[in-house]
């Protein structure tokens, strides 16, 4: 996989429609904190336009990436969680918001057990400071949004399933299997994650951080972009009145 400025639009872009896709759901499905969804989102938003248009920090931008498709899920899985407890405990429950956030615990309990263990493959390629991560063996152009499609297929199953059950049978399941597919998300991309970590270790003893490999060519799009121009701009807008 090269990290070019083309890829890294399109995992940014993807991780964001993947995480306001989560938020559209959840906020459907639960909608009593839909300002803490929207503060979120505009968040989100300006956090992704950064990774796209300025940052340069290899493990920043992965680890962004990851987090937010991991955190789509997750988000997806503790809303279903949380309105099945709400259902049966009544809004406002402490035990419905336990309910509403073990699906993201028991996740972390999966990534720490696999971060802290010893790497057997790393998953990357370096150049001095420039890293990308290794080629796939195989290459698949429609592979581009997997879980994309796949969270799309979950939800629709979902709430199929859900209509036909009732809330209770398909929150449970509808918990379980968002679950389940998180943590398949991590053993799937344990490599990345152990070699993530490492890096980050690593940069605490460095002048200048990691960065991509493509990182020439990634500067050089970014001043032909709009978007980017437009970041730079605000950015020393920004900067300017302090200065």
């Amino acid at each position: 996989m090269i990290l070019d400025f083309k890829s890294l639009k399109q995992g940014a872009w993807v991780s964001l429609s993947l995480l306001t896709f989560a938020m559209i759901l959840g906020l459907a499905k639960t909608p009593f904190f839909w300002q803490v969804y929207i503060f979120i989102f505009i968040f989100k938003l300006g956090w992704f336009a950064y990774l796209i248009c300025a940052c340069e920090r290899f493990t920043f931008y992965m680890a962004s990436a990851f987090v937010s498709v991991l955190g789509s899920f997750v988000l997806m899985a503790g809303s279903a969680a949380y309105l099945l407890a709400v259902n049966s405990l009544g809004l406002g429950s402490v035990e419905a918001v336990v309910l509403g956030v073990l699906p993201a615990f028991c996740v972390l309990l999966v990534y720490f057990s696999i971060a802290y263990t010893k790497a057997s493959f790393d998953p990357f390629e370096y150049n001095g400071i420039k890293v990308q991560p290794r080629p796939q063996k195989i290459k698949n152009s429609v592979a581009t949004y997997p879980l994309l499609l796949l969270a799309g297929a979950t939800t629709l199953a979902a709430s199929v399933f859900v209509k036909s059950a009732g809330i209770p049978a398909g929150g449970v399941a509808g918990t379980l299997i968002l679950t389940l597919i998180s943590i398949w998300i991590l053993i799937k991309v344990r490599h990345s994650i152990r070699g993530l970590r490492t890096l980050r270790i690593q940069e605490k003893t460095m002048p200048i951080p990691y960065t991509f490999m493509q990182i020439d060519e990634i500067r050089e799009a970014r001043s032909r972009w709009w978007l980017s121009r437009l970041f730079k701009c605000v950015a020393s807008w920004r900067k300017s009145p302090g200065a």
